[in-house]
Formats: structure tokens, C-alpha cells, sequence
């Protein structure tokens, strides 16, 4: 009985010995393969990742030029002071200054404006540039070229202060290049579609002819006012309401009328843009709006020729619609070049030196009629 038991605590020696030993082997194999602080490396670089994640901002991407990081937070700095003119809120009744004018001096001329910086988000990412589109979406070549070469003029001419927007096109293409395009003061630029209203919701229009005619020959205040209140049955603000349909009804959506000629205008104003005016210039040179006979007619017998008409030679014909206010210089035309016509319309405001925005004007037109050639 005593050598059983003897055997017996023999065998549960060995075996407890070599499980003892099969556990040492299996923790040395995983202290090889496994490392103890592995675990903890692992999680602790994760958590380095996301706390560099979470805590920084990805650093800025240049997208044009090659300018450096410490040139870029140096321009981000800077602050352009905008001057502004106030308001003015009656048309002008002073005729336009007849006699010629001079191109504007050298010393005068704007240097190029600053290229402004964009924001750019944590996770931008470049790709290649998308080919620029004008403001009508178009990529016609001869469109391009023109809008370029209008936006050069004005960075290396305008110097009136305020703003400026130009658009411009060959009626045949049947698109107009637009720089700067956006509501503007329209001043006496209102008229043609207070005009293009009356014809298409006038059932007999001719007694109200003479009323039109003046309103866009000599751009008489009263007149548009007179037909305004008609369209309102009597009830100005009324009036007003149906021109605003009108032009809503027409994608001129740029344009509200808001006010009477010569009224306040701290209330409301009167607004459009040099792109609804060009496209309501080609509209009526189609014949594509009631009363675009009429209308044409009308600006061939206006009598401010003193902008957009004086750049062209003599003998050209042009039909236009002016528009001023003390610190608003506009104007819209068509012009009948020998080789097709074109449209061009100009906008400025909140000028400094409207005498010089005329000459500006002048010059962009002369401009445009030998791009035209």
C-alpha cells in the first residue's frame, strides 16, 4: 500500500513539474513574440494621432502663385480702407458736358488690385484648375478675349473710385462677356423697362407714345413718373409693383424698381445691372419684347451722347439710354458696327471723380468698337 501511495506522489511531481514547465515555455514565447509594453506603444500612438487630429489645423494649401507662408500671413494682415460715397438720391437734370474729352493721366491710373486670399478648409485638397466660365456660362473664345481685355482696362484705367461693371457682346453670338456684374444704382437706366412694361401691358399705347418717346430721348423724370402711376391705375407704388413683375416675369432679375424719379430714396431705390440691361439691349434689337421697335427708335434719338457714343467714329450709328446721379455714372448701347452690332453697357457708382468715369467710358468704347473689327 505504501509503494502505491509513494508511486502515486512520484506521478503528481512529474506531472505538476511539467506543467510548470509547459506554462514557463508558453509566457517566455509570448515575452519573445509579444513585447509586455507593445500594447501600451500601440495605444498610446494612436491616441498621439488623434489628439494631433483633433488639436491642430491642416496646414495651409497655396493654391495660385508661389508665394511663401510668411509673405501669405503678412498679406492676411493687411487691411484695404473702402471709401464710401454717400448715396445721392435725385437724377440729374444738368445736360452732359458736350465738349470732348481727354484721356485720363497717367498718374491717375488704379495699380492692379491685390489678388485677395481665400479661406481654405482643414481638409483641401488640389485638383486640376476648372476652365473659367463668364457670368452667362459660356466659353466662347472671342467672349473670353473680350471680357480680358475689359478687365484689364479697368485695373489700369478706372481711377473714379466707387465700382465699375462693363458688359459687352456681338448680338449674333448671342452672348455677352460681363465683368463686375451685380445690382447697381440704375438711375435713369429704370426707364427702358418702365418703357418695356407699358407696351406689353398697355392695351392702346399710342397715347402714351409721346410720354415714352421723351422719357428715353431726353430721359424726362416727369414723364416716367406720369407713366409709371398710369400703370398703377392711378396708384404709383402700384405702378412700380407691375414693372417689378414685368422684369421678374423677363429673367431680368437684377432690376427693381423702388422708387418715383426725383423721390427719396432713403426708403428704396431704383436697381439693375449691366447684364439685365444687355440682355434687354439684344431683346429689343431681335424684336423679342413688345415695343422693341418703338424702344430702339427712341434711343437712336437720344440726345446724352456724351459717353459710350462718343468713343465711336463718327457717322456710326448708336442707340443708347443714359443714366447719372451725383456719384453714378451709366450708360447703355447699341452699336451699329459696320462688321455687326453690339452691345455695350457701363455702370458705375459711388464715384469720387465722375467726370472721370465719363472719360473711362469713352475710352472703354473706342476699346470695344476696334475689338469689334
Amino acid at each position: 500500500m505504501k509503494e502505491k501511495i509513494k508511486e502515486f506522489f512520484i506521478k503528481l511531481a512529474i506531472f505538476l513539474a511539467a506543467g510548470a514547465l509547459a506554462v514557463g515555455l508558453i509566457l517566455f514565447a509570448a515575452r519573445a513574440f509579444y513585447p509586455k509594453d507593445d500594447a501600451k506603444t500601440a495605444k498610446g500612438e494612436k491616441t498621439t494621432a488623434v489628439k494631433a487630429k483633433e488639436g491642430k489645423k491642416a496646414a495651409p494649401v497655396e493654391i495660385k502663385g508661389s508665394v511663401s507662408d510668411d509673405a501669405l500671413k503678412k498679406e492676411a494682415k493687411k487691411e484695404t480702407p473702402v471709401a464710401m460715397v454717400p448715396e445721392e438720391s435725385q437724377e440729374t437734370t444738368e445736360p452732359e458736358n458736350p465738349e470732348e474729352t481727354a484721356a485720363p493721366d497717367a498718374s491717375q491710373e488704379n495699380a492692379a488690385p491685390e489678388e485677395s486670399l481665400e479661406d481654405l478648409s482643414q481638409e483641401a485638397t488640389l485638383g486640376p484648375p476648372e476652365p473659367e466660365a463668364n457670368d452667362e456660362g459660356g466659353s466662347n473664345p472671342a467672349t473670353a478675349s473680350l471680357e480680358t481685355q475689359i478687365q484689364d482696362m479697368i485695373t489700369s484705367q478706372f481711377a473714379a473710385g466707387g465700382s465699375v461693371a462693363v458688359s459687352a457682346g456681338r448680338i449674333s453670338d448671342g452672348a455677352l462677356s460681363s465683368v463686375n456684374s451685380h445690382q447697381m444704382q440704375a438711375a435713369s437706366l429704370i426707364k427702358l423697362f418702365v418703357a418695356g412694361c407699358v407696351y406689353e401691358t398697355v392695351e392702346d399705347v399710342s397715347q402714351y407714345e409721346s410720354l415714352i418717346s421723351v422719357m428715353i430721348s431726353v430721359s424726362d423724370n416727369t414723364a416716367c413718373n406720369s407713366l409709371v402711376t398710369m400703370l398703377g391705375g392711378g396708384d404709383a407704388q402700384a405702378g412700380m409693383a407691375k414693372v417689378n413683375e414685368y422684369c421678374m416675369n423677363h429673367g431680368f432679375g437684377d432690376t427693381h424698381m423702388g422708387r418715383l424719379m426725383l423721390q427719396p430714396n432713403d426708403q428704396d431705390d431704383n436697381y439693375t445691372s449691366v447684364y439685365d440691361c444687355g440682355n434687354f439691349l439684344m431683346s429689343i434689337y431681335n424684336g423679342g419684347l413688345p415695343g422693341s421697335s418703338q424702344i430702339l427708335q427712341y434711343m437712336k434719338q437720344q440726345e446724352r451722347r456724351g459717353k459710350i457714343p462718343a468713343g465711336v467714329p463718327s457717322g456710326v450709328e448708336t442707340a443708347n439710354k443714359t443714366g447719372e446721379l451725383d456719384s453714378v455714372e451709366n450708360d447703355a448701347a447699341i452699336i451699329f458696327h459696320p462688321s455687326g452690332a453690339y452691345v455695350l453697357c457701363v455702370m458705375s457708382e459711388y464715384l469720387s471723380d465722375p467726370y472721370s468715369s465719363r472719360v473711362f467710358i469713352n475710352s472703354l468704347s473706342e476699346m470695344v468698337y476696334g475689338s469689334m473689327g
